[in-house]
């Protein structure tokens, strides 16, 4: 028999926590994950607005600020050939669509999300425009697995070339791409932070509120993005300090 189960809040711990938070400015970059346009844009996709709307403001605004401090920005994207699209279907995905159920409380996309006459070697970039790309941003695109940051991409040896172990985290979805990627960084000793203002789930903003209470509470750090900011600028305040002093 299940079990219910209510999902106990623990913020009030969690702001405790952050407060011993403190960012080495020199090992800190951002990483946006999956704010495709088929995921949030209305044209495609089922994602509520004006949800999806205030998510992109908020990015937009988190990703600008980052910027003017110097930041590190990466963007990591999915994108699946055609053929892989339609041959790599996974033993779950092939049980839910015999079923004809959605797993997601918002319906189905209302376009496809992949060109079927995309040449080879030609990945879409399809970020929401609000987002960038911009000059000096750096841009992941060769993402397969669908959830994983990692694998299938170069993202680890940018991660070493830029040398940093801590990344302010925004992205679409909470619950797997965003939070696989903090879980694949922790078990690689990485220090990631969600920045809650700046991601959400197409899954439904239960399962976007279950995966920041299962980051905070088990191997990361979930900041508002004002919180975010005072970090930010205080490490950037103690870099500069160090400079001067030498």
């Amino acid at each position: 028999m299940r079990e219910k189960v209510k999902m106990i809040d623990r913020f009030d711990v969690f702001s405790q926590i952050n407060d011993e938070l403190a960012l080495d400015f020199n090992k800190t970059a951002v990483i946006q994950i999956d704010m495709h346009k088929r995921q949030i844009d209305p044209e495609w996709s089922a994602f509520p607005q004006p949800v999806g709307q205030k998510k992109v403001a908020n990015a937009a605004r988190f990703l600008k600020a980052c910027r003017s401090y110097g930041l590190p920005i990466i963007h990591v994207m999915v994108y699946q050939r055609p053929i892989e699209q339609e041959k790599a279907i996974m033993p779950r995905r092939e049980v839910i669509q015999k079923t004809g159920m959605v797993s997601t409380p918002y319906g189905l996309p209302k376009k496809s999300p992949y060109d079927p006459g995309a040449k080879e070697g030609y990945f879409t970039w399809d970020v929401m425009p609000e987002l960038g790309p911009e000059e000096g941003d750096y841009i992941i695109n060769t993402k397969r697995q669908l959830t994983s940051s990692y694998y299938s991409t170069d993202l680890e040896y940018l991660i070493k070339a830029l040398e940093v172990d801590t990344f302010l985290c925004i992205g679409i979805n909470t619950n797997n791409c965003v939070g696989t990627f903090a879980m694949d960084g922790f078990n690689r000793g990485l220090n990631p932070i969600l920045i809650s203002d700046c991601v959400g789930s197409t899954h439904g903003n239960d399962l976007h509120q279950f995966a920041l209470q299962n980051i905070a509470r088990t191997f990361g750090f979930v900041l508002t993005e004002q919180e975010a900011y005072q970090k930010i600028k205080e490490s950037k305040s103690s870099k500069d300090k160090n400079v001067a002093a030498v």
